[in-house]
């Protein structure tokens, strides 16, 4: 039995038949008592004794004294009664009571069957009555449960019919408020999420092929090209022109794995991470940048995902600064975290959809201006996903944008601000012990080696790169 309407119907009938029938029952042992008591009453007959015999006494009629010296007596048939309906009357047994003489057995047998079937008619009419009530419970309630149901049958023959062509469709929402009603919106709302998620990943899609179609066709043209004409081709210039298509596909992949994993991985595993060395260690590796950070703000996360936020910030704040960028951190019940530049700033209209994957503005949409962008998409995907939140606003006090990011703490900080220290390239650091030591005392993790230029003669003898 599947039908949720059928079960419904048994167990309201079976409920209802189990609690008519414990009713029924009581009234049947009443009707019995009832009728038993009545039989008794009607079967009584009253003598006038003497010593030797005893005369009956009629209502309303004269009797005989039978001696002198008399005693009233009764007697009376008491039946013994079955509440099975369709037992035989005839063989119903009786007892006789009083201390008058006793009538024969002919006559307490009538009078016994006449009983049992009084007792019979009642308990049939009885259980026709409770049937018919229990048929009519059984009927109501499903009637109710079918028209109660018929909505959810329709909106699950409509999200049947729904799939990944046709997700504009949806369920019908009833008029009246109830959990139905709730219940139809509340599909529409998950449809409406997984619409535009299956609409995001489309685009997605569609951006990653063309952002990875670009640098692919541009470094098999140039492959294609050399060796068509091996002996005319300057090779050291299109190894290095591959070499860059071939970092620009890299950093794409990593972002696209990244944001892949954004995406499918829960932040269930967290770590107490002080923000404020997280920025100090980004700052101290960029030029003209000025940091203003309280100490030692705590939030629950993972260091590694708030730097690559941090580091996103900033690589698009000096992609279009002018001459400063700006970071400060407070902390609190929720850290803030600001990136101000004084570049030409975003247009009020476009301050969200710069979030958005493969969003670039017009003026940054070539390859030496901008990259894929994913950045400010990452950026905004790791405050999520540490329950934070990232926009982009005004600059203040000039022009430009500002990026705010705030991250919960759950931690009372210290509002202790250093002062404004301005890093310009390598001007800032000291040399001491061999070490190297920022002036504002903390030791960042060591820069990379700077990659050498190639031995182009060692490589390919007497053809040089052509430089543009």
């Amino acid at each position: 039995m599947r039908s949720l309407q059928a079960k419904v119907t048994v167990l309201a009938t079976m409920v209802t038949a189990l609690l008519i029938g414990l009713a029924g029952l009581l009234m049947l042992v009443s009707q019995r008592a009832e009728i038993t008591t009545q039989t008794a009453d009607s079967s009584r007959v009253h003598y006038m004794c003497s010593s030797t015999q005893c005369v009956p006494l009629q209502k309303n009629a004269t009797a005989a004294t039978p001696g002198v010296l008399v005693r009233y007596a009764s007697t009376e048939v008491r039946p013994a009664l079955s509440l099975w309906p369709f037992s035989d009357s005839g063989e119903t047994r009786s007892q006789q009571l009083g201390e008058g003489p006793h009538r024969n057995d002919e006559d307490a047998r009538s009078i016994a069957s006449q009983a049992q079937q009084q007792l019979n008619r009642s308990t049939l009419s009885l259980l026709g009555v409770l049937a018919s009530i229990t048929a009519l419970v059984s009927v109501t309630v499903l009637a109710a449960t079918s028209r109660v149901l018929r909505p959810v049958e329709t909106m699950r023959a409509e999200v049947a019919e729904i799939n990944e062509h046709n997700l504009t469709r949806r369920v019908p929402v009833p008029s009246s408020d109830n959990e139905i009603t709730r219940l139809a919106a509340t599909l529409n709302e998950t449809l409406d999420r997984v619409h535009r998620s299956v609409e995001d990943t489309r685009r997605f899609v569609a951006d990653a092929s063309h952002e990875l179609r670009s640098p692919l066709a541009a470094l098999r043209a140039e492959l294609e090209i050399a060796l068509s004409h091996p002996h005319l081709a300057d090779w050291p210039t299109v190894v290095k022109s591959a070499l860059e298509d071939a970092e620009r596909l890299q950093e794409l992949t990593t972002d696209l794995l990244l944001l892949a994993r954004l995406d499918a991985d829960a932040l269930d595993k967290q770590d107490t991470v002080d923000l404020t060395a997280v920025v100090q260690r980004e700052v101290s590796r960029r030029a003209m940048v000025a940091l203003e950070a309280d100490d030692q703000v705590l939030v629950p996360g993972r260091r590694a995902q708030l730097s690559r936020l941090l580091g996103n910030l900033l690589d698009n704040a000096e992609r279009h600064a002018g001459t400063a960028v700006i970071v400060r951190l407070r902390g609190g019940s929720s850290a803030t975290l600001e990136v101000i530049d004084d570049g030409p700033g975003i247009p009020e209209a476009d301050r969200e959809r710069v979030f958005d994957r493969f969003t670039r503005l017009d003026e940054a949409r070539t390859r030496a201006a901008g990259g894929a962008g994913l950045g400010l998409a990452i950026a905004r995907r790791i405050a999520t996903r540490h329950h934070g939140t990232l926009e982009a606003t005004d600059a203040e006090g000039f022009r430009g944008v500002r990026f705010v990011a705030t991250i919960p703490t759950g931690i009372p900080q210290p509002r202790k601000a250093t002062a404004l220290e301005q890093r310009m390239g390598d001007e800032v650091w000291q040399f001491l012990n061999g070490s190297i030591v920022p002036t504002h005392g903390h030791i960042p993790e060591p820069r990379p080696v700077p990659v050498p230029e190639l031995d182009w003669d060692l490589i390919f003898g007497e053809h040089q790169p052509v430089h543009t």
